[in-house]
């Protein structure tokens, strides 16, 4: 059984993380009932913690340099690394741009907890977060250099320095087509795919921790950020880390239906491939499944039933019933005619993008490396496994494929009759639903 005080910085953390006001007002009602004065010491908790992180209230992208009131709970100087920058923060932690002055001479991205943040659970998780970037090896994932203790015991730990947008940004401001997109996707599940064989769920896929960066005139995909993350199997530090029966982790917009449920203890790695999935929907639609201010406005209990129970339009529909204006912005970010939009995704990317956000777990892709494999076949003009259960697909994909190599002369692409075969499909699907 959980203490008092456990109990109280299990919901203290979560509820930090809320910027919505009337959200967090929900959820403290939610999580203390009837108990007023765990609902009065959580209320002065939150004060304390808003007066001492006000100094971090101003956004990264007006800081340029690194101003003294911002770093004024740590040195400037932390083991061998000056700071330089202040480049984010979240919940837990402030990142910086650090330079290294030995034994080598380079810039890091550092990572220390925020004043006012050290209670056990928030360590346990900072920990967590440090422990499982150093199981992992992936060009995909960025690397933890090193790790320690500030003089004034606040821990931090020292990762490569990625340099590049989120990856949402940077495909809108490359103007990158479907296919370029899908090339970036597939190192995004690479990447997943990684953590999960080391036994490692992220719980926070967005684009804000998938980074693009360049490297030698080729854009590589760098997963960041798993501060929330958990094990499979394992202990990921000897302090007991308890996530609450009715604590939520996690952002949202992106969230799986059974992280939004009453209990985030049952979370394995398809929670992942559902955050994939909405991750597709975005880079391929420009917009997440359900709109942002829907669940900003929505309480707390009506955004996880939202998020559990509402099936979101298909890609393809989203995108039809954008407005004019907003079909021709999001047909330029995609070099194609505005026209073409639906009919592009309408099909095999339609059917990939919904296997992976399926509501039930157990009929979501496997594994984010059989997403990952789907996604290839479309690109390869070849049979993907989430067609709609009829017959006539596969049958007309193989014709397709054979057609393509008789005549070599004239190619047809393949994607042209899939989208015929998308239709007949439809067609036959919905006559034999009268």
């Amino acid at each position: 059984m959980q203490n008092h005080q456990s109990i109280l910085e299990n919901i203290f953390s979560n509820a930090v993380k809320m910027e919505n006001k009337d959200e967090r007002a929900s959820y403290l009602r939610n999580a203390c009932g009837d108990d007023r004065s765990k609902l009065a010491e959580l209320q002065s908790m939150l004060r304390d913690h808003s007066a001492a992180g006000a100094m971090f209230d101003r956004p990264a992208a007006v800081a340029p340099t690194l101003a003294a009131e911002s770093t004024s709970h740590i040195s400037r100087q932390i083991g061998p690394y000056k700071l330089r920058e202040l480049l984010g923060e979240g919940g837990m932690g402030s990142v910086y741009v650090a330079e290294q002055e030995k034994p080598v001479r380079r810039k890091v991205a550092l990572k220390i907890i925020k004043p006012g943040m050290g209670s056990r659970e928030v360590i346990s998780r900072f920990e967590s977060e440090r422990q499982a970037l150093a199981l992992m090896d992936h060009p995909n994932i960025a690397r933890v250099l090193d790790a320690g203790t500030t003089d004034n015991g606040l821990p931090y730990f020292v990762m490569e320095l990625v340099k590049g947008l989120p990856i949402t940004e940077y495909c809108d401001a490359q103007k990158l087509g479907t296919r370029d997109r899908l090339d970036l996707f597939l190192q995004v599940c690479q990447a997943i795919q990684h953590a999960h064989q080391k036994g490692i769920i992220h719980r926070d896929i967005k684009p804000s921790n998938v980074i693009v960066a360049i490297h030698d005139v080729r854009p590589v995909v760098k997963v960041i950020d798993f501060g929330v993350a958990k094990a499979i199997g394992q202990k990921l530090t000897e302090n007991t880390l308890y996530t609450a029966f009715s604590q939520m982790v996690g952002t949202p917009l992106y969230m799986s239906p059974e992280q939004a449920g009453q209990s985030s203890l049952d979370i394995d790695t398809r929670s992942d491939v559902y955050s994939l999935g909405v991750l597709l929907y975005e880079l391929l639609t420009g917009n997440t499944p359900f709109e942002k201010d829907t669940l900003k406005h929505a309480g707390f209990d009506e955004m996880r039933r939202i998020i559990r129970e509402v099936d979101p339009p298909k890609p393809s529909a989203r995108v039809s019933t954008l407005k004019a204006e907003a079909q021709s912005t999001l047909a330029g970010q995609r070099q194609v005619e505005p026209l073409k939009l639906s009919q592009d995704l309408r099909g095999e990317l339609d059917w990939i993008v919904m296997k992976a956000m399926e509501k039930d777990r157990n009929r979501r892709y496997d594994s984010a490396n059989n997403l990952a494999e789907d996604v290839q076949r479309f690109l390869n003009n070849e049979e993907v496994h989430a067609f709609p259960p009829t017959v006539f697909y596969p049958v007309v994909v193989s014709v397709i494929r054979h057609t393509e190599t008789c005549c070599r002369e004239r190619p047809v692409r393949g994607a042209h009759f899939r989208r015929g075969i998308a239709a007949t499909i439809q067609l036959t699907q919905n006559a034999e639903s009268i």
